[in-house]
C-alpha cells in the first residue's frame, strides 16, 4: 500500500507539470479576456447548459472525448478538433511553492496562447481527477475509484475578467465517476509505469465561440485526495479569435 500510495504522489506531481495529473489527476484551464465575450445575464459569457447536448455531446461524453484526445494521442494537435469543436490544450504548469501533499498542495502557474478560427466553440476541463492502469496488471491493480469520492476538487473559471464557473455553480458541471469503455491505451508507458486511463471524474465546460478579438481566460483550481496528493492549478489562456 506503500509503495502504491508513493507511485500515485510521484504520478500527480509528474503529471500536473504536463497538466493533467495521474493516479489520478488532471487539470485545467483558465480564461478572461481584453475583447468582452458574448454574455448572458449579469454580463457573464455564455457556456453551453450543464444539462444541455452541446454539439451533440452531454458534459460527461466531452470530457470522455477529450481524454481519449489527450491520454491516447499524445495530445496531438492535429486531432485536437471534433467536428467543429476544439479540446483546449492545457497550459505546462511549473511548480512554484508547496509540496504536493494534502496539507500542502503544490500550486502549478502554466500559460498558453491559441488561435482559434472564427465560430469555433471549445471543451475545457478545469479540474479532474483520472484513474491509471500499471504495467503489470492485473498482478498490479489499477487505481481505486474509491478516489473519486474521497477526492474534493473546486474550480474558478473566468472569460473577459467575468466568472462563469465558481463554487456557487461548480457542481452543475461536475461530471460523474466513469469508467472508460474500452480503457484509454497510451501510445508509450509514462516514467512512473502507467500504460491506460481507466476511470476519470471531473468539472468542465463547453463553451460557444468567442468573438472575434483577443480573450485570456484564467481558472485557479484545487484537487486534493486525502492520503496521496494536493495540488492548486493557476493556469491562464489567451486566446485569438481570427477574423477569417
Amino acid at each position: 500500500m506503500e509503495k502504491q500510495t508513493n507511485r500515485g504522489i510521484l504520478a500527480a506531481i509528474t503529471k500536473a507539470r504536463a497538466a493533467v495529473i495521474p493516479l489520478i489527476l488532471a487539470v485545467v484551464a483558465a480564461v478572461s479576456s481584453v475583447t468582452p465575450a458574448a454574455a448572458l445575464d449579469g454580463g457573464a459569457p455564455r457556456i453551453a447548459p450543464p444539462v444541455s447536448q452541446a454539439d451533440g455531446k452531454t458534459l460527461t461524453e466531452w470530457l470522455e472525448t477529450y481524454f481519449r484526445w489527450y491520454f491516447g494521442t499524445a495530445q496531438d494537435p492535429a486531432q485536437s478538433v471534433v467536428g467543429r469543436v476544439q479540446l483546449m490544450p492545457i497550459p505546462a504548469g511549473e511548480p512554484v511553492s508547496g509540496s504536493g501533499t494534502p496539507e500542502d498542495p503544490v500550486v502549478l502557474v502554466g500559460e498558453l496562447e491559441i488561435t482559434l478560427p472564427p465560430g469555433t466553440p471549445f471543451v475545457l476541463p478545469l479540474v479532474d481527477l483520472a484513474g491509471e492502469r500499471y504495467e503489470g496488471y492485473p498482478g498490479v491493480p489499477d487505481d481505486d475509484p474509491a478516489l473519486a469520492s474521497l477526492a474534493t476538487m473546486s474550480a474558478n473559471l473566468t472569460i473577459d475578467g467575468r466568472t462563469v464557473v465558481s463554487n456557487a455553480n461548480e457542481a452543475a458541471f461536475t461530471t460523474p465517476l466513469t469508467f472508460f469503455n474500452p480503457v484509454v491505451t497510451y501510445p508509450e508507458p509514462t516514467p512512473y509505469g502507467s500504460v491506460a486511463a481507466v476511470w476519470f471524474k471531473g468539472i468542465v465546460i463547453v463553451s460557444p465561440p468567442l468573438p472575434v478579438g483577443v480573450h485570456v481566460m484564467h481558472v485557479d483550481a484545487t484537487l486534493i485526495v486525502p492520503g496521496f496528493f494536493g495540488v492548486i492549478f493557476d493556469n491562464t489562456w489567451t486566446v485569438t479569435v481570427t477574423a477569417h
